[in-house]
């Protein structure tokens, strides 16, 4: 049986109920032993790679009840692999945690997904650079190239490019205010992506998962709540299931043998009509509301990965 090591989120702000990660452990744990690595409790020393880690087990997802024990050091190659679920911010300290993760990859220990890809991507650049067509998009700091863009689209969407749920994503209209605002949000979150304002974001915004080069064909269709243009669920956002107009399936097909090239196991893919807006790669969500046995699924494809890595 091997042994997999999650690296998350305390588990205390944890909520069972909704949480990706959570759901594909509940799966693995019935073919797998999860150890739970504690990521205030790493470093490294003379090459290897240590933490504490605990043996976790999930008892129910609504009670919320699990069990910790067995809590010791181990130098962190003794893993059969290591599924990296860390949220952003991608700042100092994630980038930082992720380079030393990946000197266990120099140890022939398996991470998913593959610290060098998360260090090479940028997710909310990624989906630019993977779309076709592409939206209408600035990627800078360049205040008069962003204005003149501004004038030409009348309105735009403003996004940092590190962070998650919406978070700091806001609507630019050309007014009077809009120099003061640009200026402003450029001396908060430095380089920024400006993309022209897409209405078809009325008709929701689709979280398409995609696992082990495959694409999910259930998809998280959410709506922004009343008031917002974001629809993101930690936004308020509302959501419903719905199935993947074939129609973006070949290009869908492509993102997906891309991922795969590059180690990136799970990654959730946002399109908003016919343009991709984001590819999730550092802590994609929706497992547990499409359901369909997509956690069992996701679960089941990372043992054949883990499987096959160890037979090679």
């Amino acid at each position: 049986m091997y042994v997999i090591g999650i690296l998350m989120d305390p588990i205390e702000s944890v909520n069972f109920k909704t949480d990706s990660t959570i759901s594909i452990i509940n799966s693995l744990q019935k073919k797998a032993r999860i150890k739970l690595i504690l990521s205030d409790t790493i470093f490294t020393e003379s090459n290897c790679v240590y933490a504490k880690v605990s043996d976790f087990n999930i008892d129910s997802l609504n009670k919320r009840n699990y069990k910790l024990s067995n809590t010791k050091t181990i130098n962190l190659n003794k893993l059969d692999c290591i599924f990296f679920r860390k949220d952003p911010p991608v700042d100092h300290h994630y980038l930082t945690l992720v380079q030393i993760i990946k000197e266990l990859e120099y140890q022939n220990t398996l991470v998913l997904n593959s610290p060098d890809s998360l260090l090479k991507f940028n997710e909310k650049l990624l989906g630019y650079q993977l779309s076709n067509p592409k939206i209408p998009t600035i990627i800078g700091d360049n205040q008069k190239k962003i204005l003149d863009f501004l004038v030409k689209h009348k309105e735009v969407v403003l996004k940092p490019t590190n962070l998650m749920a919406g978070s700091g994503i806001i609507k630019l209209k050309n007014n009077k205010h809009a120099h003061t605002l640009l200026s402003q949000y450029i001396k908060k979150y430095k380089i920024i992506i400006t993309q022209k304002y897409l209405k078809e974001i009325k008709n929701g915004d689709n979280r398409i998962i995609i696992y082990n080069g495959i694409v999910e064909k259930n998809v998280l269709t959410r709506f922004p709540a009343k008031g917002d243009f974001r629809a993101n669920l930690a936004c308020g956002g509302s959501y419903e299931i719905t199935k993947l107009n074939t129609k973006y399936l070949p290009l869908l097909n492509e993102v997906a043998s891309f991922l795969k090239y590059y180690r990136i196991f799970f990654a959730g893919v946002d399109m908003i009509g016919k343009y991709i807006t984001e590819i999730n790669i550092t802590s994609p969500t929706g497992v547990q509301q499409i359901r369909n046995r997509l956690s069992m699924k996701i679960s089941n494809e990372l043992l054949k990965i883990i499987n096959k890595y160890h037979e090679s």
